[in-house]
């Protein structure tokens, strides 16, 4: 809908459109009279000339504001009717158009004044419309007059209305739309950041404050899902902590080089190799140096252990002996010697070889080189060491500014800096009198401690000592990780039979009316176990039991006595049958019988596994403890009793006859002393590593401490009171002494351990199995009818821990060392 068409009084005006306007407002303003002299012609003519030229550029500014004005730019739209309203003189042949400006300049300045308006413009309104309603533009127009009158009317136009308050709004609008496209977007943080920026802006906007709990409610819902995924993770490793690991297979400690630094292709270096490789015995006689490398090339490929491929068995020799007619190489190749060997490595062999010769010999990645004494090669080859984190600033430790240049002593003393000088890979080689010739270079990667050489074999061998020596002072930690998993499985089996018999009368009519000869009944509980749970018929009263001596329930399986009293912390250990299973009585005869079956199954298992794990130097001893502090009492004062405690005086009976003692404090046994017991995990460690950081020399003494209970050792202070029935014990206070018991598994012991190894340490702690087989005598023995006389239990219970101890070496940056 056009804007034009929101206007409440002002009536539409349809712009001027096609040639047909402009003839006719032509005609109007430039009217030619007859009756005017010649003399006022000219200036006639020039009057009607600047006044069409005004009306032309009056039409294009009302052209130009006619389309602002149907584009909605009603301020583009105002300012083009205003200049057009200026330009057309005040005449009466112009008067109708001048007219029609000055409506559209009043319908446009309205539409520009509610545009105003609604951005909180109040004022600025106010002088757009006050402007048109000037007497020389459109004092009587009835719609500027009638808008005028709604904004000075306070009940239709807030007066409150200010020009910042609707830049407010409109920001507060774009920021609550971009708010929501951001969380739209799943972009919480940025809808929250323009969520706060409205709240800056508007302290109490409410859409915004909703805003930011549903971005906090999303958040909080992802970090529930965090929270998920963490527990879960967590426990997969508790978990995990229950596998077995199988131990690696065995494999030739000679297969693993740890004084080899270097990362060539080949698995194992060739110096590695020349010094493991052993020959049993080698004798030559009157051989020459080529044939003496061909030997010894035979013989250390079959007395190569350090390859177990093949193809890859031996070392390859090369010989540059210079020129064949030069005279140094006729001289080598005429030498004949003798050489005589049992059990002597490869390197020893070549030493002497080479010193008989007058040659010398260096190794590359892939041979041993032969070549004349002396003679320098200039052959660059590239090999590549692992080398400590530390590796830079231990070269520069203890070396000069200049490597190898003398100090003068009459120089003046340079001026150092606060911060010392970082040296480059290359510049710390060179202090430590390493050439470097045309062609080589250094690189050193510090994230991966790797060190790229391109230098000569004899400069090569010399940096591999270096960094041998470095390597053996490179500080060491030691991870000890320790678990302790304890498993603990019992089972009870049981099962039994209680007969309970009345009188059975036989053998005829007795002496007594009603009474019989003989009669047969249970006998009585005695020392076995009770049967008061077996229910009666009605008209009994006795229970006769058959088979009260057979053992049942807590009579039959004893269980540990310390365990009976932290059980039962009063210290009053009873005894419990088991429970029925299966009931039956009738009558036979005059006598009634009751069978109750008695049975148990049950199984039962305590796991606990732990894992608590301790950083340490080598050689320094660590601890780590997760314990909680127990403090328990060690001492009690012992109870003060009143003095009359004895006596009667100052009783008074009460409803029921009972003599009840007057009120008197009696104050029980009070703890006086305490100690102290953690309860947890202890792991004290002890590590040192070997200097071959392969092995690790560890002292252990892991403690798993547990709380278990208290035993009673006090006993209930009674009263003797007079009662209807004669003397009465009532108990006054129960005196209490508790002390607590702990258990502890613990181990201290001293073992070598091959670095990420897993030593294993325990067995079976304990198990017990308890057996009961109880009958009654005679009927316990009858065939196959005998088993409803007896009672059978077994209980095993078997008690395993284990202890095992990971033990792993890391340098400074917490990688593993074997890993390097």
């Amino acid at each position: 809908m056009s804007p034009i068409a929101h206007m409440e009084t002002v009536k539409p005006i349809t712009p001027f459109r096609g040639r047909a306007a402009l003839l006719a407002t032509a005609c109007l303003i430039a009217p030619l009279t007859a009756g005017e002299t010649r003399n006022n012609s000219t200036s006639a003519t020039s009057e009607s000339s600047s006044t069409n030229v005004a009306v032309e550029e009056a039409q294009v500014l009302l052209r130009k504001g006619d389309e602002a004005y149907t584009a909605a730019r009603y301020s583009e739209a105002v300012d083009a009717y205003a200049g057009a309203h200026a330009l057309i003189p005040d005449t009466s042949a112009s008067s109708e158009l001048r007219a029609a400006a000055a409506e559209r300049y009043a319908q446009a300045s309205v539409e520009h004044a509610k545009g105003l308006v609604r951005k909180g413009d109040l004022a600025g309104a106010k002088a757009v419309v006050d402007k048109v309603l000037d007497p020389a533009i459109a004092p009587k127009n009835a719609g500027a007059l009638n808008y005028r009158a709604q904004l000075d009317d306070p009940i239709r136009t807030n007066p409150a209305l200010t020009a910042e308050h609707g830049k407010n709004v409109d920001a507060v609008r774009r920021l609550l739309y971009t708010a929501e496209g951001a969380y739209n977007l799943g972009k919480y943080d940025e809808a929250k950041r323009k969520y706060e920026d409205v709240l800056r802006i508007d302290p109490t906007n409410t859409a915004a404050r909703r805003g930011l709990e549903v971005v906090a409610s999303a958040k909080s819902s992802y970090s529930k899902a965090g929270y998920d995924h963490a527990r879960a993770d967590m426990l997969s490793q508790v978990a995990s902590q229950w596998e077995l690991q199988v131990p690696a297979p065995e494999l030739d400690p000679s297969l693993t080089d740890p004084g080899d630094h270097t990362m060539g292709h080949n698995a194992i270096s060739i110096k590695a190799k020349i010094e493991r490789i052993i020959v049993p015995k080698i004798a030559l006689e009157q051989a020459s140096l080529q044939e003496a490398l061909d030997f010894l090339r035979i013989r250390a490929t079959e007395s190569d252990t350090t390859e177990l491929d093949p193809t890859r068995k031996g070392v390859n020799f090369t010989v540059n002996l210079g020129a064949p007619d030069s005279p140094a190489a006729q001289k080598i190749n005429s030498m004949r010697f003798d050489l005589r060997l049992s059990n002597v490595p490869v390197s020893q062999i070549l030493e002497y070889i080479t010193a008989t010769t007058g040659t010398s010999y260096s190794t590359d990645d892939y041979a041993v080189n032969i070549v004349p004494a002396g003679t320098a090669s200039a052959e660059l080859v590239t090999r590549t060491y692992r080398v400590p984190p530390d590796f830079i600033s231990s070269l520069s430790q203890g070396a000069g500014e200049e490597g190898g240049a003398a100090a003068d002593p009459f120089a003046e003393t340079p001026k150092k800096g606060l911060l010392a000088k970082r040296l480059g890979a290359q510049e710390a080689l060179e202090r430590q009198n390493v050439t470097f010739p045309e062609g080589s270079s250094v690189s050193y990667i510090a994230s991966s401690s790797t060190l790229r050489i391109v230098n000569t074999p004899a400069n090569q061998d010399y940096i591999s000592q270096i960094i041998e020596s470095l390597t053996k002072t490179e500080p060491m930690s030691v991870t000890v990780r320790v678990t302790m998993i304890r498993v603990e499985e019992s089972r009870l089996e049981e099962l039994g039979f209680d007969w309970l018999l009345d009188n059975f009368g036989f053998g005829g009519a007795g002496w007594v009316p009603g009474s019989s000869k003989l009669n047969l009944s249970g006998g009585t509980q005695g020392n076995g176990g009770d049967v008061d749970d077996i229910i009666l018929p009605s008209g009994v009263t006795d229970r006769r039991p058959l088979t009260a001596g057979n053992r049942s329930g807590d009579g039959a399986i004893n269980g540990n006595s310390l365990d009976s009293l932290l059980n039962d912390p009063s210290g009053r250990q009873e005894s419990f049958r088991a429970p029925g299973v299966l009931g039956v009585h009738g009558a036979v005869s005059n006598a009634n019988f009751q069978t109750l079956m008695r049975g148990l199954d049950q199984k039962s298992g305590v796991d606990m596994m732990a894992r608590p794990a301790v950083v340490s130097r080598s050689n320094q001893e660590s601890s780590i403890a997760i314990v909680r502090e127990f403090i328990y009492p060690t001492e009690y004062e012992p109870p003060e009793l009143p003095n009359d405690s004895g006596g009667g005086g100052g009783n008074e009976n009460d409803f029921f006859g009972f003599v009840a003692p007057a009120s008197s404090a009696v104050t029980p046994a009070t703890p006086t002393a305490f100690e102290k017991e953690d309860v947890g995990i202890t792991l004290n460690v002890l590590p040192i590593v070997d200097p071959s950081k392969n092995y690790v020399n560890v002292t252990l003494n892991p403690v798993f401490s547990d709380f278990d209970g208290f035993v009673n050792y006090g006993s209930p202070i009674n009263k003797t009171i007079n009662g209807p029935l004669g003397p009465q014990a009532v108990e006054v206070t129960p005196n209490d002494i508790l002390m607590p018991v702990f258990s502890k598994q613990q181990f201290s012991t001293s073992v070598n351990v091959m670095d990420g190894a897993t030593l294993v340490v325990g067995g079976l702690l304990s198990e017990s199995v308890q057996n009961v087989e109880d009958k009654t005598p005679i009927l316990g023995d009858l065939p196959v009818v005998g088993r409803l006389f007896q009672s059978k239990a077994k209980k095993p219970t078997s008690i395993a821990i284990i202890f095992m101890v990971n033990v792993e070496i890391t340098d400074p940056t917490g990688r593993p060392y074997r890993n390097r």
